[in-house]
């Protein structure tokens, strides 16, 4: 054995002294076991004041401070070091079990502060996991604050009451002080979680507003979870369902496609549930089915402001049409006064190849081709006329009949008689043809208006895209002596937006006979709205059909009493909203009173259940109707409620925690996904 010094026995007589001081005056002094503690022994029982002191306290204290079970846990954890110590340094168990007494003692006197820390952490660390587990027990199934305080004040008076007990050794009056004051903290840990929570928020508001000060308003914006913020924890937790980041992205893409009148009602069977469940119920349907009759009753509006923008203003084909004919008729009486007056024109070769013709026609053909040559000869005489009038009003004539004429084989002899006369004409009167181009080109406009209006029709007469193209180019091109392209082709996408407006105009109520004359059946109108007036005008204005057929399917979705599987899921969500939760009993709490809390937290909970199940479908009905910035502006209070929930959830249960350490528990909300058990 180790020869000690005089000053080191001392040490070691001061130490002894010390711990047995601290042994309670009823108890009898260890008796020696026949075995002195060595030096380095001692000397390891004076170690209670640096690092290791510290890290020893802190141990204790969290083994101590959990409720119930801590002085159990920490008795075991001292005998198991005692039957450990004698393996390493010799000695009986008796002996070692002194020393790591002693030492507990002397390091906890060392360091208060960090004994008492350990001890607030063990009752956080130890309350927590019944939260989790047993959320009812501690008024954390929703309600109103009288009924959640009413709950957590009977189970922290029972935890408070158990833990006083055990402390005590069964001390009667001890345990009825626990329970006093287990349930004081108990009644009060729900509104201190609410305050301490609030505090929290207004703090981050606070650092918000004095941001915006010094840096301002672009760099710190509003918090975009503020339309959130006066939401039940059920309401945020349906949301958090709902907010899976997927979900959100696909969301966002439909919103950027259909613009800001897209509801979320729109955009997943989820939200649309949501709607209906809100529209079927007296409290809510107000505020769901007027914003949604409010936006369909804008949809002409829409379309055409939209049509507008890509395909041009409303032409009204009828009216182009009365102004293309007027304008013809104008420019066709300007033909006689053209040809009066001019010099005279020898039209006999004209005369002479009718009349060689006409022996070998028979028939009607025959007929009409020997009066077309009459009227080429002077009035009243057998010579042919030389006056460029006379030849103008033979071919008018000869226009005449074939407007009403059905035998192919006269229609084609006149044709080529017209042709003889016409090229006679241009060469005795040039300025004839000048204005003949002009009439031309007006009938031809007329034509392709006309031919526009049908361009989009399906079925047999449905145009193909190559025929369009080839109609669009041959459109464009100048005849007769005009320069420059004929406005024919312009004529034709005129007449294609006019039938679109037509559509509009008729059928604005049924977005699903809009569409299918729009857009059609295949991809055929597309193609040709693209040859007509590009590709990314014709792929809005589809668009533009697409989104109000989504906006009427979701107004009538909504409303109709069909389709009820829709609404299942936010209902079901509702139906354990509002029913009162059993509050589990196989937890090994029963010997702690609990049973008697149970009953009461039923009954307290039943009665306010369906008023918050309500609350919380008047909360979120009306989010899945918003519209523009706010819309916009729940969808950022979304993407940041994923992270916002976990942070929350986490912050509320460390602050209920704490309160709990002595009796006490606050609401606890349950996480995404999570079921009350």
């Amino acid at each position: 054995m180790t020869v000690l010094t005089p000053e080191q026995l001392q040490a070691i007589a001061r130490a002894r002294a010390r711990v047995q001081l601290k042994q309670p005056q009823d108890q009898p002094p260890p008796s020696p076991s026949g075995r002195h503690l060595t030096y380095e022994e001692g000397v390891a029982a004076l170690e209670t004041k640096g690092l290791y002191g510290q890290a020893l306290t802190g141990f204790s204290g969290v083994l101590d401070g959990i409720p119930i079970a801590g002085p159990y846990l920490l008795g075991a954890a001292n005998e198991a070091a005692a039957r450990l110590r004698p393996l390493l340094h010799g000695g009986s168990y008796e002996d070692q079990l002194r020393v790591v007494n002693a030492r507990d003692q002397e390091a906890k006197i060392a360091h208060p502060n960090v004994n008492t820390t350990g001890q607030v952490v063990g009752a956080v660390a130890g309350t927590i996991p019944a939260v989790v587990a047993a959320p009812e027990a501690f008024g954390a199934a929703g309600g109103s604050m009288l009924a959640r305080s009413l709950v957590s004040g009977l189970t922290g008076s029972g935890i408070g009451a158990a833990d006083a007990h055990v402390r005590s050794g069964g001390d009667p009056e001890k345990t009825r002080q626990g329970a006093i004051e287990g349930g004081l903290l108990g009644l009060g840990g729900p509104l201190a979680g609410e305050v301490i929570g609030a505090g929290v928020k207004a703090s981050a508001r606070g650092a918000k507003a004095l941001t915006r000060a010094l840096l301002g308003e672009e760099v710190a914006s509003k918090p975009a979870r503020d339309i959130l913020a006066d939401l039940t924890r059920d309401s945020r937790n349906w949301l958090a369902k709902v907010s899976d980041p997927d979900m959100l992205a696909a969301a966002r893409d439909r919103f950027d496609k259909f613009g800001s009148e897209t509801m979320f009602a729109d955009i997943s069977p989820e939200w649309r549930g949501v709607a209906k469940s809100g529209a079927a119920r007296e409290s809510t349907r107000n505020k769901v089915v007027d914003a949604l009759n409010e936006r369909g009753s804008m949809a002409g509006a829409r379309l055409k402001s939209d049509f507008e923008t890509n395909l041009g203003p409303d032409p009204v084909p009828s009216v182009i049409d009365s102004e293309l004919d007027a304008a013809r008729e104008q420019v066709e009486n300007l033909r006689p006064a053209a040809v009066r007056g001019q010099p005279p024109y020898d039209f006999t070769s004209v005369a002479n190849d009718l009349d060689n013709w006409i022996p070998y026609l028979r028939d009607d053909a025959q007929g009409k081709l020997v009066r077309v040559r009459n009227m080429l000869n002077d009035f009243g005489k057998d010579t042919v006329a030389s006056d460029p009038a006379v030849a103008f009003a033979t071919r008018d004539a000869i226009d005449g009949i074939l407007a009403s004429e059905k035998n192919s084989k006269v229609i084609s002899v006149l044709k080529n008689a017209r042709g003889m006369i016409d090229d006679a004409l241009a060469r005795a009167v040039p300025e004839v043809k000048t204005i003949d181009a002009q009439v031309d080109e007006l009938g031809r406009q007329r034509a392709g208006l006309a031919q526009g209006q049908s361009v989009l029709a399906d079925g047999p007469r449905a145009m193909h895209p190559t025929e369009l193209q080839e109609k669009l180019v041959a459109g464009a091109e100048p005849q007769g002596t005009l320069i420059g392209p004929s406005a024919e082709s312009a004529r034709m996408r005129q007449g294609t937006v006019g039938d679109i407006y037509r559509a509009v105009g008729t059928e604005a109520s049924d977005m699903n006979a809009l569409r299918k004359i729009v857009r059609g059946k295949g991809d055929w109108n597309r193609e040709k709205l693209g040859m007509m007036f590009g590709p990314e005008k014709a792929d809005a204005s589809l668009n533009t059909i697409d989104r109000e057929a989504l906006f009427a399917d979701t107004a009538n979705g909504v409303t109709s009493a069909a389709d009820a599987a829709g609404q299942t899921g936010f209902e079901k969500y509702l139906g354990g909203v509002s029913k009162a939760s059993e509050i589990p009993t196989d937890k090994s709490w029963s010997d702690l009173g609990l049973t008697t809390a149970r009953r009461l937290a039923r009954s307290l909970l039943e009665g306010n259940a369906g008023a918050h199940a309500a609350r919380v479908a008047d909360e979120v009905a009306r989010l899945s109707v918003l519209r523009g910035d706010q819309r916009d502006a729940l969808m950022e209070a979304l993407i940041r409620l994923g992270p916002e929930n976990i942070i929350d959830q986490q912050r509320m249960a460390l602050i209920n925690a704490l309160f709990q350490g002595g009796g006490g528990r606050a609401a606890y909300p349950l996480l995404p996904g999570e079921e009350h058990k």
